[in-house]
């Protein structure tokens, strides 16, 4: 019964950020001119059900984690996942977004770190998974020369904070798995050409995002084949 009240936070949460925040973000000065999707305009039914699916897939992780560590995923399976949501529909992650969600996701770490019996030991892996995310992405942002956005390196630590939770091993796959999907995926993208009128560029920040549930996937699959 726990992990569906749990679930039906996340959805909740969601759609908080989806239908009552993410329309009312300022639009960056050059959006139009680059061809961007309006915020508003991200409010149509298809969208949305991705918006639910995306949530609603996510809460598989609730039943491999334990029950100290369920208010950060439940925080980065509808804050986070809504920010990513908007960079799919639009290539853009609002900073508006990101630090509201970084809020909640701070909020939540220190939900978690009270209820952990390791609390010190937890609190430093948050903030140590947090800060080497977001200088590893800012050196690729520096040396990208604008292929990363500096949206993806403040959704860095979001991903290194919840990879560190399963450990160094758990912080690597989760950042080595997002890296090569981008990268992959991006490939695909410079293929493309985009519609008329359309934003250039992909959206990186659902592969980041994927990170740490591809982690943890493959450390159940691991575990239950040892």
């Amino acid at each position: 019964m726990s992990l569906v009240l749990w679930s039906a936070g996340s959805v909740v949460l969601v759609l908080f950020h989806g239908l009552f925040v993410v329309p009312r973000l300022p639009e960056p000065r050059d959006g139009a001119e680059l061809g961007k999707l309006a915020y508003a305009a991200l409010l149509t039914p298809r969208r949305l059900t991705g918006l639910i699916a995306m949530t609603v897939a996510a809460q598989a992780a609730l039943l491999f984690v334990p029950a100290e560590q369920r208010p950060l995923w439940l925080v980065y399976s509808s804050a986070v996942t809504a920010l990513v949501w908007v960079d799919a529909c639009t290539t853009w992650l609002p900073s508006r977004l990101n630090w509201l969600a970084t809020a909640e996701l701070v909020l939540a770490a220190g939900i978690a770190v009270l209820l952990a019996s390791d609390r010190p030991q937890l609190a430093i892996r948050l903030l140590l998974g947090a800060a080497a995310a977001c200088l590893l992405w800012w050196g690729f942002y520096r040396l990208s020369r604008g292929g990363f956005g500096f949206g993806d390196v403040r959704l860095a630590p979001l991903a290194g904070a919840l990879g560190a939770t399963m450990g160094v091993g758990g912080w690597f796959a989760a950042l080595l798995a997002s890296s090569v999907m981008g990268a992959v995926w991006g490939l695909i993208a410079a293929r493309r050409r985009p519609a008329p009128g359309t934003a250039r560029g992909f959206a990186y920040g659902p592969w980041l995002w994927a990170g740490p549930y591809i982690a943890l996937g493959w450390g159940v699959i691991s575990q239950s084949l040892n």
